[in-house]
């Protein structure tokens, strides 16, 4: 799996000499919903670009062990949950567009709670449009979820349902600052928004993997514990306790970031895709999804 990543040119150029991001790394519990402009255009030059590489490599290995997820598609819808200042959905976009060449149509919907952050993911994505070949669609959704009741009125206002629904470090935050009380918060996402992604969709889970000193558990741990409590099961994770990527650019290179990820559908999933034939190759690395199959079903 590649892990490591030198971000585009244009998208360098953009985020710190057109917008003035800067680099400066924070080890503490953040609360990034709570940043002003400054805080956030330190988050943009020096989270984003993690964001962007976590998130390119790990849809790309997955548009390649699974190649027939979305093989009967040209277009995919997305949902972003605390999308900050969208550095994951810029690493989506660029792996779909490499990746997935069927697929010419994406639509986005983009919820987070820090205005400042949306502003500056607004004129990020209005710029990749002018950048890719995928004709693309985007709705921003300025969004405060401070209990369960948020989560359900959110929950309950949304139209349709999304093939791929994805939060990149941002439910730490809610553990931070114990928005569903001293409960699991990646449980309470998990079964609120699975309903929300389609028969054949998933959902991305990644986090930091630190200890959080509010819950005083590790966000790994307290990630798994959670996803057990949803009607879900666990296609892809990282190997280990979490996974290093590196990403270089103007700023620093290599820079390193730690997370832990998962990827997972319904549990109605894992028996709809038991296949009978499988890849001959020996050396096929997902011989159950390879394309050579004949692709019938029990």
């Amino acid at each position: 799996m590649q892990n490591s990543v030198t971000i585009p040119q244009w998208l360098d150029h953009l985020i710190f000499e057109d917008l003035g991001a800067k680099y400066c790394r924070s080890n503490s519990d953040m609360t990034v919903i709570d940043w002003d402009k400054n805080d956030v255009l330190n988050y943009l030059g020096t989270y984003f670009p993690r964001s962007y590489v976590e998130s390119y490599c790990i849809f790309s290995e997955f548009f390649r062990l699974y190649p027939v997820r979305f093989a009967g598609k040209d277009e995919l819808s997305v949902f972003d949950f605390g999308c900050g200042t969208g550095g994951e959905i810029i690493g989506l976009l660029d792996a779909i567009s490499e990746s997935l060449p069927q697929i010419n149509i994406v639509h986005v919907v983009a919820m987070d709670g820090n205005h400042h952050s949306l502003r500056l993911f607004e004129n990020v994505i209005a710029e990749y449009t002018t950048k890719t070949r995928i004709f693309l669609t985007y709705r921003i959704v300025p969004l405060t979820i401070d209990d369960f009741y948020d989560l359900h009125v959110m929950n309950s206002v949304l139209s349709g349902n999304y093939d791929i629904f994805m939060s990149f470090k941002a439910i730490c935050e809610f553990v931070t600052k114990e928005r569903f009380e001293q409960q699991n918060a990646y449980a309470h996402i998990t079964k609120t928004f699975l309903s929300r992604i389609k028969d054949d969709g998933i959902m991305v889970l990644a986090d930091v993997s630190t200890y959080n000193n509010v819950s005083q558990e590790w966000l790994p741990k307290m990630m798994d514990e959670g996803i057990a409590q949803s009607p879900s099961h666990v296609l892809l994770k990282n190997e280990g306790y979490n996974q290093i990527f590196t990403v270089s650019h103007q700023k620093r290179q290599n820079d390193s970031s730690k997370i832990a990820w998962r990827i997972i559908e319904k549990n109605e999933m894992k028996k709809k895709w038991i296949i009978k034939d499988t890849c001959l190759d020996s050396a096929c690395p997902n011989p159950l999804w390879c394309l050579k199959k004949s692709n019938s079903k029990i």
